[in-house]
C-alpha cells in the first residue's frame, strides 16, 4: 500500500474521485488513511483533505510552522455512533500558545498563523483526526509547498 503522499485516487469524471488506501507516514497509524487531494484529483478543486484514524499517543508534527492557505482540523470519536464520544487528549500550539483538546472539535487555522507542535498525548479510545485545507496542491506541513 503507497504511503498518502504517493497515493492515487481514482477519477470517476470531471468532478468524482473515489478514494483509495493509502498507509501513513507515521508508523504510529496502523489503519488505511485516504485523502481529497485537490487540483491532483479534481482539476480545479482548491480544497484538500486527509483522514487517519488514531489509536495511539505519538508527536504527529513536532515543528511549529504556517501556511499561505487556511487549514482546518478535525478531531472526533471514532465510534460510528457517537462522534462526539471522546476520550483522547490532544495539544496544539496555536500562535505559540498551547491548548489541550479533551473534546470532540474543529480547529481554524488561518493562513500565516504559526501552529503545531501536534501532540496526540493520550487516546483511551480511537479518535478520527482529519486535516483540511484550502489549497491545490495535495500535501501540507514543515517542508512541503505553502508551508514555512
Amino acid at each position: 500500500m503507497p504511503t498518502i503522499d504517493k497515493l492515487k485516487n481514482i477519477k470517476h469524471g470531471a468532478f468524482i474521485s473515489e478514494f483509495q488506501p493509502g498507509s501513513s507516514v507515521h508508523k504510529e497509524i496502523t489503519a488505511p488513511m485516504i485523502g481529497a487531494f485537490a487540483g491532483k484529483d479534481i482539476a480545479g478543486a482548491n480544497m484538500a483533505l486527509g483522514l487517519a484514524y488514531l489509536t495511539r499517543p505519538f508527536v504527529m508534527i513536532d515543528a511549529s510552522h504556517k501556511h499561505d492557505f487556511d487549514q482546518f482540523l478535525f478531531f472526533i470519536s471514532g465510534d460510528p455512533n457517537n462522534f462526539v464520544e471522546f476520550d483522547a487528549e490532544v495539544e496544539l500550539t496555536l500562535d505559540g500558545k498551547v491548548n489541550s483538546i479533551t473534546y470532540a472539535s474543529w480547529v481554524y487555522i488561518p493562513k500565516g498563523l504559526m501552529h503545531c507542535p501536534l501532540n496526540v498525548k493520550r487516546v483511551g479510545k480511537p479518535i478520527i483526526f482529519m486535516d483540511g485545507r484550502l489549497t491545490k496542491e495535495a500535501s501540507v506541513g514543515p517542508g512541503f509547498k505553502g508551508s514555512k
